[in-house]
């Protein structure tokens, strides 16, 4: 006779089978062509509901387990799962920045970064009184140009700070040789990269520290999430440090051995409190708390199965809309990837050529009309919006091509649950188009 667990599976795994399940048939120019969402099944909705059966809903084995699977996958030895990559970019930075870390960073210390960037990349350098050094963008690449990179270094520089745009990773090979000759840490914000390779390795396994995101819109999803990984130890007990409230006391929680990691939990004395005051409410750092749910994390362990089937969708359907745009490259600036790099593309850029017939908001209007969504290509040159008019940074050489980004960029979408019919349907409004304003 079967038990309840395996009875509330079957009636999952019957519903996603059945007509009760939502099941959208697309219809050209009345349903929405997304660019991003979550792709999972039962598997998912299985795992997240047989955790919260367990009836632990904080970090724990789970998470335990998914950290040390995505390290596995990408090559790195220590992780840190979070509640966004939001978050992991701003313990990332802050972590670096903890009195542990050799030659750690402090208040002034500067950091070289792109100024075509997302906010949660360039806000952590300022929210810990950091000064960005803001470089222009390839427009070919839409990442870092790293041409002015020695104008950029000063004394006070302490940090490369790079996400890999849209997942088309930047050329490693420079920037850690430009690194390791001053003395820099590098971070890599992975969060639109996962599985990007750079000479056949892992985006994300080429600096200090790397963070990732498992939005919906990301390469594989939590509903919200994030992660931080490190190679270094102190790095990483400073980033578990400062997520968990920053507590001296950074192992996992175990159930099984409430006595901690150590077994050393009541012997500790620190500052001024008495001895044998409990070491897991012992704060050494001025923390937060971006915990994500154990149910999250059981939902990620499904996804990172996924991981390369999602990677072959992207990597197709990014070919398949190159092929339908390059018919309009007399307009528009498609997207270039280096020799070496082996992007798990996020979406497909695209920028409007000097000689286009026709504005953005023009051919977005008409894509957004015809229910294809687009998005910019995040904050463009981000210091141009109005949160960062009185900021304090320093620029070296110009930003025409960032506020390029700003004014005639923008994306589609490639994530695997984009339908051939719905890339079809883009290839005929973009012909539409075109027809239009030629």
């Amino acid at each position: 006779m079967e038990n309840s667990r395996e009875k509330i599976f079957a009636e999952i795994n019957a519903y996603f089978q059945s007509d009760d399940k939502p099941k959208e048939r697309f219809i050209p120019g009345e349903s929405n062509v997304p660019y991003a969402g979550a792709v999972y099944d039962s598997s998912e909705i299985w795992a997240m509901v047989d955790c919260i059966l367990d009836g632990w809903f904080g970090v724990g084995k789970k998470a335990a387990l998914f950290e040390k699977k995505l390290c596995d996958y990408i090559g790195m030895k220590h992780g840190t799962i979070v509640n966004s990559g939001s978050s992991a970019n701003l313990l990332a930075v802050t972590a670096l920045m903890e009195p542990n870390i050799k030659n750690g960073m402090k208040p002034g210390d500067e950091v070289i970064t792109p100024a075509a960037t997302f906010p949660t990349t360039f806000n952590p350098i300022l929210q810990n009184n950091l000064i960005p050094v803001l470089l222009d963008a390839d427009i070919s690449t839409y990442n870092m140009s790293l041409d002015k990179l020695e104008d950029a270094l000063s004394e006070r520089t302490k940090m490369i700070s790079i996400p890999h745009t849209l997942g088309n990773p930047h050329d490693m090979s420079k920037i850690i040789k430009f690194a390791t000759d001053h003395g820099l840490f590098v971070l890599e914000d992975t969060c639109d990269a996962l599985g990007s390779k750079y000479d056949e390795k892992m985006c994300g396994s080429f600096g200090d520290i790397s963070t990732y995101s498992f939005y919906p819109a990301h390469h594989i999803t939590m509903g919200e999430g994030g992660a931080v990984l490190a190679n270094n130890p102190e790095m990483a007990k400073s980033v578990r440090s400062l997520r968990d409230w920053g507590r001296a006391c950074w192992c996992n929680l175990d159930e099984k051995n409430p006595m901690g990691t150590c077994d050393n939990r009541f012997d500790w004395q620190l500052g001024e409190l008495p001895h044998g005051y409990d070491h897991k409410y012992i704060y050494s750092s001025i923390g937060y708390n971006l915990k994500p749910l154990e149910f999250q994390a059981a939902m990620g362990l499904i996804q990172l199965d996924r991981v390369k089937d999602f990677e072959e969708k992207r990597k197709k359907n990014f070919k398949l809309l190159y092929n339908i745009f390059k018919d309009f490259e007399e307009f528009l600036s498609l997207p270039h990837s280096l020799p070496k790099a082996d992007p798990n593309w996020f979406a497909f850029p695209l920028t409007i050529r000097e000689n286009a017939p026709f504005s953005r908001k023009e051919i977005i209007g008409f894509f957004e009309k015809n229910k294809i969504s687009t998005r910019p290509i995040f904050a463009g040159n981000i210091i141009r919006h109005p949160a960062y008019q009185k900021s304090n940074y320093r620029i070296v050489g110009d930003l025409k091509n960032s506020d390029n980004m700003l004014t005639n960029s923008f994306f589609l979408g490639v994530y695997p649950g984009l339908t051939i019919d719905q890339i079809d349907f883009i290839a005929i409004i973009a012909e539409q188009f075109f027809k239009q304003v030629m």
